[in-house]
């Protein structure tokens, strides 16, 4: 794909995270600004719409491959005023071995769970049962193995995916016949379904000149309240791509105006704080985490450990607002990071509480059953202020081919 869009003239800024979009006198978005880490200098390009195509968040969890995905499209795209969807379908876990980060949770329908002790965990799954391994969790260890593998699958299991044996080779372990300790990491939006709204099939968002693809975007329309494995997030990263991209492209034709340097940049957070009392990145991230990433709080979800958790995010947003920037280049990069953490953290718990019933991921203790009346869609936004709101449910029908 790469080469492709180098071939028909596309330039691609590698090592270039983007800081900010960038907004006309109307509110357009005309372009991004941010930051190239290998020429250590700043970088600001105007366009006739933009795409933002930045992964969810999974906040820097360490899960094989999502340390990258912090949310900055969300939080970007939450500045310029953008609403969001499903993002109380926001509490991913991977099950992964004790110490781990590969995250290959369909190997483990294959697999046994055992307590501490040795008797077999009852009710213990990837698939149905991963709330009891949480739950288990809390108190004591959890151990698997993959037993139910017969020969041909054990052969076919590591031919489809060598890189989930090789941290038990390195350490000894057979799964298929010994027991491992396991764990469960976050990812969030990655393997969640919520995120910026798309209000079209061309992937525009609510703000003009704006598009929205892959996981930074809500994929309710194609998954509803959950999602599994890479086949159909695969599929939605490339189709959306291509039609977010067609959008934004016929939006800046049929718009006709061009930036010319009159833009702002929309960043506030982690780039322009309000007030002189210093905060760190690394605080930020450790607090908000504190709140985002424990099973109790984000995965066996109750309204009273939710609104607490959501309070607290409140007041980190809020010495943040106020105190979270960087000076070199790449402390920015981590500050915006954190900001975007936790504003993703606040549209989720707002969006959980605004959702009284169990559906999809989003299980609450409290409500634990589904509510027909609740077959809508929790719409989200909002910074300073985080607001929910509904609306009907939307391509509830199957797909006719004509």
């Amino acid at each position: 794909m790469r080469a492709w869009l180098e071939r028909i003239g596309v330039r691609v800024l590698d090592h270039s995270p983007a800081l900010e979009l960038l907004v006309d006198d109307a509110g357009t978005v005309r372009g991004a600004a941010g930051y190239r880490r290998r020429e250590d200098r700043d970088y600001r390009i105007t366009a006739g719409a933009v795409v933002l195509a930045t992964g969810g968040c999974a906040f820097l969890s360490k899960a094989l491959g999502t340390n990258v995905d912090t949310g900055d499209g969300a939080l970007m795209a939450a500045e310029v005023g953008a609403r969001f969807s499903g993002m109380e379908f926001s509490n991913a876990y991977a099950i992964v071995p004790k110490g781990s980060t590969i995250t290959k949770t369909a190997y483990y329908g294959y697999a046994t769970f055992f307590h501490e002790d040795g008797r077999v965990l009852e009710g213990a799954g990837s698939t149905k049962g991963r709330s009891v391994i949480a739950r288990t969790l809390l108190t004591e260890r959890v151990f698997a193995q993959l037993d139910r593998a017969d020969a041909t699958v054990q052969e076919q299991m590591r031919l489809g995916q060598p890189n989930f044996f090789l941290q038990f080779d390195r350490r000894g372990i057979d799964p298929f016949t010994e027991r491992f300790e396991v764990d469960l990491l976050a990812e969030g939006t990655v393997r969640g379904t919520g995120g910026i709204d798309v209000i079209d099939d061309d992937c525009a968002t609510t703000v003009p000149g704006l598009y929205a693809a892959g996981d930074a975007a809500t994929r309710e329309r194609i998954c509803g309240g959950f999602t599994g494995g890479g086949s159909h997030n695969s599929a939605w990263a490339m189709s959306s791509g291509s039609w977010a991209g067609r959008g934004a492209a016929q939006f800046a034709l049929r718009d006709g105006r061009r930036a010319d340097g009159q833009v702002r940049g929309a960043g506030r957070v982690g780039l322009r704080p309000g007030g002189t009392e210093a905060v760190t990145a690394t605080d930020v991230v450790e607090a908000a985490q504190a709140e985002l990433i424990p099973f109790e709080k984000n995965y066996l979800r109750h309204g009273d450990r939710v609104r607490p958790a959501l309070a607290e995010l409140d007041a980190i947003w809020q010495r943040a607002s106020e105190g979270l920037a960087g000076r070199s280049g790449d402390e920015r990069v981590r500050a915006r990071q954190a900001a975007a953490i936790t504003a993703v953290g606040r549209l989720m718990y707002a969006s959980t509480l605004a959702r009284t019933e169990t559906r999809g991921m989003s299980k609450r203790a409290d409500h634990p059953e589904l509510d027909p009346a609740q077959h809508h869609h929790v719409l989200s936004g909002g910074l300073d202020e985080v607001w929910t709101g509904t609306t009907p449910a939307r391509n509830t029908t199957p797909a006719v081919a004509s």
